[in-house]
């Protein structure tokens, strides 16, 4: 076993006193009804807390493990991605813990500047009937730190819900006092480097939050409209020249006309100029290769303040920008008549301006890819503005070897060629944000005698104001620019710290893929610059949490599962099985609420396995096993044996990250093995006592099971734990030992016979249920097997299991064994299985029920045969109808053979 890790302090355990520290005739140790989370979740959560159980001691000896936790918006509320995270973190969290090794979760919250600025502004709107430009900076962001303070930890204490073990005592906010200066000083230092510099560019513009964003806020969705195709006058007698647009509120602030330079149609045009409708502007028209000939009429309006493609192609050809827009999207001063307007509006109004002038020629329905704020929804505008930018492709490099030099690896792996092409094509990274709540730039302008900024003395990057006079930045940095630093900023650093030196690099990130470009290539790309080594070792990306229709949960589709409701319906534990099962490595997560009932069913079979021994053990006693591993019967060598090969293949998992395959393990192991198998073999029948040697080895694997199970459902566990024996003051599972596969009784030859005995039982159960026989019901059989030093000998000696489990009370076994007539028969491995049918069914009553569904079945079968058969069908219905009618096929196909055979079986 693994060694224990002490917790920091001595607590008594809530339940203890009801089991060890009460008398006997007031507190059972028996568990009693079904397992009721309400009744211990609370409570055992209150002791490993103020235990100190999740604290990390960077000064201890052991290994560290670390996970760092992805920062939750300070607004908001835990959702099931939320949940699904946490579960999957904290499950490694008490594993590395148990394992002995000294475990840091490090949680936190993120200051999520747009986020927050925006809820309090409209709190401030609703209740007070201002905005933030009433209150003035300094006031408004005083306000948003009082909401943070009042109402920032609620997500926070949800996630406590959930069994959550991180440092809670090393909680960081983005926005703290060290962030902030880590924040401070990598700006600084970036720039030194001639890494972050400020320009003209067009930006990423979100009207509604009036602030930049970078391409990783943006989201592109497709959307109807239309394209309008435009008459552009030419100088001079020739028609004019039509232009197709999607966006005619920009022609505005056209420049020229641009045509590809062997597009036969125009090259007479090219060093011409024509006039820009509604305004009257020359225009001229160039050359340039860029330009897509089919698309449109293949000549396009140049647009530079406000397209992307525009904007290199004004710079290529020296032309002028013209910015049409106000922040807010309305139409400024350039626009002439259109001033004012919103560009919505402004776009109606120019394209009924141009249908009464006769420039409109047509107007074609069209789909485009709309790009959107992710922040806001509102439709990006590009827009160039003065910002604040990150040269990225040199701290690329060196993040990009990491992976490819296998210091980070991804599971599943195929997400390393998703952070491969993003980093190959990785853009310059706008930092400045045109907000009030964040860290703002530390950047200080001159001002003038009327304390106006004077941009013809340049400006200084300071931390502090370096001379008096001096006004600071009013944008602030973009939100992703503190938690980059995350994974070093919150252990210490620019400090060399204590918990830096033990802590970093991290050994895990835990995360969805939808910020795999927003945060953790960042995080590398920051954890190579400033620290030199990666700030993390592996990096397991999860899937993502959809309705059970793959859809997206949204407020509109109104699909959304509330986490703490299902908790509240099912328990915590039921809620962490769940997601943790069906967290498939690679794949999305298909969830309806029911699929909480498979969790809460299990914690049910754990809660009444207990009683199965535990109603026999005396209070305050501790149960020790006195038979050594020979001296046991066939089936607890088996459980013995399977619980090594448990153990070893939940290790395997573990290693590769597929949690969710090593909790189906141990699921199998609990629920079938130990219980449906081990616990009924082992049971004395009513009214007897089981023998104190038998209650010592099924307690002690139930121990094993528990410690296995308990990082995927911590409570019941725990409390299960502490009944099964009485435990020092400030014993607790969470900080046992982890079982390990050496330290195991086995022996793989037992285990193979028993095997085979349990594959015979099942044959005759299975015989039980095709004919409608009750499992209880006593029966014949008799089995063709090896002989007496062989299978057949141990069926002979084991008789009684199959008596228990199967209810055969009289047993036959031999290699000569000849199938009875009216008998059913079932291959068990290199063995056969007669079940004699006769006296145990009406022989002609289930022949007539059998025909009767066989006549049933080759009726539907043919149905589905002749709907395959029908051409119209196969070619108009969707891809998974036409299949799920070939797995009716299927289905009906083996169905009709059973059937078939059970009424051969009966001559």
């Amino acid at each position: 076993m693994a060694r224990p890790r002490p917790p920091r302090l001595r607590a008594s355990p809530p339940c203890l006193a009801s089991v060890s520290n009460a008398a006997p005739s007031d507190t059972p140790r028996a568990t009693r009804g079904q397992y009721d989370p309400t009744a211990i979740e609370g409570r055992w959560y209150d002791f490993w807390e103020q235990g100190g159980f999740f604290e990390a001691d960077e000064a201890s000896e052991r290994e560290p493990f670390t996970v760092m936790m992805p920062p939750p918006n300070v607004t908001g509320r835990l959702h099931i991605g939320h949940a699904l995270q946490s579960t999957i973190q904290d499950a490694l969290t008490r594993i590395a813990r148990m394992k002995g090794r000294e475990a840091l979760w490090q949680p936190g919250l993120d200051h999520a500047g747009i986020a927050t600025q925006h809820v309090v502004e409209h709190r401030l709107r609703e209740q007070e009937g201002q905005t933030r430009h009433d209150l003035g900076r300094e006031a408004f962001v005083e306000r948003v730190w009082a909401w943070k303070n009042e109402y920032g930890d609620i997500i926070t204490r949800q996630m406590r819900r959930l069994g959550v073990s991180c440092d809670w005592s090393r909680q960081r906010f983005t926005m703290d006092e060290g962030l902030t200066r880590a924040v401070q000083e990598v700006f600084v230092k970036l720039y030194d480097e001639g890494l972050i510099y400020r320009g003209d560019y067009l930006v990423n513009w979100d009207p509604e939050n009036q602030t930049a964003l970078s391409d990783e806020e943006v989201d592109n969705e497709e959307r109807d409209g239309h394209l309008w195709h435009v008459r552009y006058p030419l100088a001079g007698d020739d028609g004019p020249l039509t232009i197709a647009t999607t966006r005619p509120e920009t022609m505005l602030g056209d420049t020229a006309i641009a045509v590809h330079p062997e597009d036969e149609r125009y090259q007479h045009l090219v060093g011409r100029t024509a006039r820009l409708p509604l305004l009257g502007r020359e225009l001229p028209i160039v050359a340039d290769e860029h330009i897509d000939a089919s698309f449109g009429t293949g000549a396009l309006k140049v647009t530079p303040a406000h397209d992307e493609s525009d904007f290199e192609i004004g710079r290529r050809h020296d032309l002028d920008s013209v910015n049409v827009m106000n922040g807010d999207g309305t139409i400024n001063e350039n626009g002439g008549p259109y001033e004012g307007l919103g560009r919505f509006a402004a776009r109606e109004q120019i394209v009924n301006d141009l249908d009464e002038e006769g420039l409109l020629e047509k107007v074609e329905d069209h789909t485009a890819q709309v790009p959107v704020s992710s922040r806001s929804g509102a439709v990006i505008e590009p827009r160039i503005s003065r910002q604040w930018f990150v040269e990225m492709e040199s701290l690329a490099e060196p993040a990009v070897e990491a992976v490819e030099d296998g210091e980070i690896d991804f599971y599943p792996e195929r997400w390393a060629g998703e952070y491969f092409r993003w980093m190959n094509d990785i853009r310059d990274w706008c930092i400045s944000r045109q907000l009030w709540w964040g860290h703002r730039i530390p950047v200080w302008y001159y001002t003038d005698a009327g304390g106006e900024i004077d941009e013809s003395k340049g400006y200084e990057v300071a931390i502090e104001q370096p001379e008096a006079g001096m006004v600071q930045e009013t944008d602030v940095l973009d939100t992703w620019f503190s938690s980059w630093l995350w994974p070093f900023a919150t252990l210490g650093w620019p400090d060399e710290t204590e918990s830096l030196e033990k802590f970093y690099p991290t050994d895990v990130l835990v995360s969805g893929y939808d910020i795999l470009f927003f945060w953790i290539a960042r995080m590398v790309m920051a954890g190579e610059h400033f620290t030199g080594r990666a700030p993390f070792r592996d990096i397991f990306i999860t899937g993502m949490v959809k309705d059970e229709q793959g859809r997206w949960m949204s407020k509109s589709l109104g699909n959304g599962i509330d986490p703490l409701e299902m908790v509240d319906q099912y328990g915590a534990d039921a809620v962490r099985f769940s997601l943790t099962v069906l967290c498939a490595q690679g794949q999305d997560i298909k969830l309806a609420p029911s699929k909480f009932e498979m969790g809460r069913n299990f914690a049910n079979k754990i809660w009444n396995a207990f009683n199965v021994f535990g109603q026999f053990m005396e209070e305050d006693r501790i149960y020790e096993r006195k038979r050594d591993f020979a001296e046991l019967e066939l089936a607890e060598q088996w459980m013995l044996t399977r619980l090594r090969d448990t153990v070893d293949a939940v290790e395997d998992d573990l290693s590769r990250y597929r949690l969710n395959e090593a909790l189906q393990k141990i699921y199998h192991g609990f629920w079938s093995d130990y219980c449906d198998w081990y616990l009924e073999l082992i049971k004395p029948p009513y009214g007897e006592q089981m023998s104190e040697d038998r209650i010592a080895l099924a307690a002690w694997i139930y121990e094993r099971l528990l410690e296995l199970l308990h990082p995927f459902m911590p409570f019941v566990t725990e409390e299960l734990w502490h009944r099964l024996r009485p435990r020092a003051e400030g014993d607790a599972l969470i900080a046992a030992g982890w079982p390990e596969a050496g330290a195991l009784d086995a022996d793989a030859g037992r285990a193979a016979t028993f095997a085979a005995l349990q594959e015979m039982i099942e044959s005759i159960r299975s015989v039980k249920s095709d004919y409608g026989v009750g499992q209880g019901q006593e029966i014949a059989a008799s089995v063709r097997a090896d002989g007496a030093d062989g299978l057949a000998g141990a069926v002979r000696r084991h008789a009684d299991y199959f008596e228990k489990m199967a209810g055969v009370t009289e047993l036959a076994v031999g290699p000569d064994e000849e199938k009875p007539p009216a008998s059913a028969a079932k291959v068990a491995g290199e063995s056969e299985v007669f079940v004699p049918l006769e006296g145990m069914i009406d022989l002609d009553k289930e022949r007539e029920r059998l025909r009767s569904e066989i006549a049933d079945k080759r009726s539907f079968l043919d149905g589905v045969k002749r709907k395959l058969q029908n051409e119209q069908f196969l070619n108009k219905a969707p891809a998974e109808v036409v299949e799920r009618e070939r797995q009716k096929r299927r289905d009906a196909t083996d169905e009709l053979e059973r059937l078939r055979a059970n009424l051969d079986d009966l001559g």
